[in-house]
């Protein structure tokens, strides 16, 4: 039997950041990874402008940008025949100031500059290569720690943070049934130098949505979200499909991938439950459409090592800290579903994306706000009836 006060089973950013926070304040933390790092995986790899002010507190901010990591200042939207109507929005400042910018970057460097952190930590222990099977249950049925094929381990608190279908989520009883999505992405990696780009571009096309962001100097990753129902793109359509949406890579490389990703809706009964908490994309999903999976991951597990952190120390009780952290997660994802919901209707009607996109490009003040609201800067309400019909073109 191993012992821990917390087992983190998932190393992506969700469960790195809450190690690394939970370590930093005193607490033995045994993370699981199933994969061994450096792993690749379809991704959006762009860190939203709360994610990197978060990468600054965490003092990480630094060894990203050696990775190569370009510096993103807002969202160019586009409709990929003839890239007209065109509309752009820089990210808003902070709320008290800050870095306003995002980050592209390649999530394999990514991953690796965490889990170097995570390897680093002396309080900190990875077991990469390693899958959790199972829940350990004291006597009276409470979940007490997790199994691996090879030893059990025991500990206070057990974090899920395995990713969009997890495994955590499911043994725990916290799966909720959903409805099978239709939606499915696809993403690759182009040679191409991207030193002059400054904005994540998101085309339109024929009910695709396609997304280049610049990564590294060099890179460029070209993503597609689409569905089963539309003119089927696969992984051996996918460069052809690209280079006919977006003429820049008609003479560029495919250098990796590309790599897809389904079943984006997911639902967790609740977040946390007895000694059960759940971060990151385990914790529910929408979608890819707005980008911010990665930023709010980590954001989600910052306030969770706060109310750990509280729940070790005897400051707050088990039942408190499963209320408080319900509420941080709730007050993270509200609005930003919300704005998901928007963004998938723009996705199913080209003529209202063409519509909006039209009038965001002589009005885009509703555009930043919507932005905003992404970024968990501003909330719906900061969104007027005015800016609605203006964004309608009516």
């Amino acid at each position: 039997m191993v012992r821990t006060d917390v087992v983190v089973v998932g190393a992506g950013p969700s469960g790195a950041t809450a190690a690394l926070l939970l370590a930093r304040r005193g607490h033995r933390v045994l993370v699981l990874d199933r994969a061994r790092f450096p792993r690749d995986k379809a991704c959006g790899e762009g860190l939203m402008p709360p994610g990197v002010a978060l990468l600054r507190r965490l003092g990480l901010h630094e060894q990203v940008m050696a990775t190569g990591a370009r510096p993103i200042e807002g969202v160019t939207y586009r409709h990929a025949k003839g890239g007209t109507p065109q509309a752009y929005a820089p990210f808003p400042p902070a709320p008290g100031g800050g870095p306003s910018g995002a980050l592209g970057v390649r999530r394999t460097r990514f991953d690796a500059v965490l889990v170097d952190a995570l390897r680093d930590d002396p309080l900190i222990t990875l077991r990469e290569g390693v899958r959790a099977t199972g829940l350990l249950r004291d006597r009276a049925g409470h979940v007490a720690g997790v199994t691996t094929p090879t030893e059990e381990i025991s500990a206070r608190v057990i974090v899920g943070a395995d990713g969009l279908h997890s495994h955590v989520r499911a043994m725990a009883g916290l799966r909720r049934a959903q409805a099978p999505s239709a939606r499915y992405g696809l993403a690759g990696h182009w040679r191409l130098d991207t030193r002059d780009r400054r904005a994540i571009i998101v085309s339109f096309d024929r009910g695709h949505e396609w997304y280049e962001a610049p990564v590294a100097p060099d890179l460029l990753l070209v993503s597609v979200l689409t569905q089963r129902s539309r003119a089927p793109i696969t992984a051996h359509t996918y460069a052809e499909a690209a280079r006919d949406a977006i003429p820049v890579l008609c003479e560029a490389e495919l250098v990796a991938g590309p790599l897809g990703a389904a079943q984006f809706h997911q639902r967790a009964r609740t977040v946390a439950e007895g000694r059960v908490f759940l971060v990151g994309d385990a914790a529910g999903y929408d979608d890819p459409t707005t980008g911010e999976g990665i930023a709010i991951g980590m954001l989600l597990a910052e306030r969770l090592a706060h109310r750990i952190d509280g729940l070790l120390g005897r400051r707050i009780t088990l039942r408190r800290a499963n209320e408080r952290y319900r509420e941080d997660h709730a007050r993270l994802v509200r609005d930003r579903h919300r704005l998901t919901e928007l963004a998938l209707l723009m996705a199913r009607n080209p003529w209202l994306s063409r519509r909006a996109i039209a009038r965001a490009a002589t009005h885009p003040r509703t555009l930043s706000k919507l932005l905003g609201i992404n970024c968990g800067y501003q909330t719906f309400w900061s969104v007027s009836p005015r800016d609605w019909l203006a964004l309608a073109g009516i």
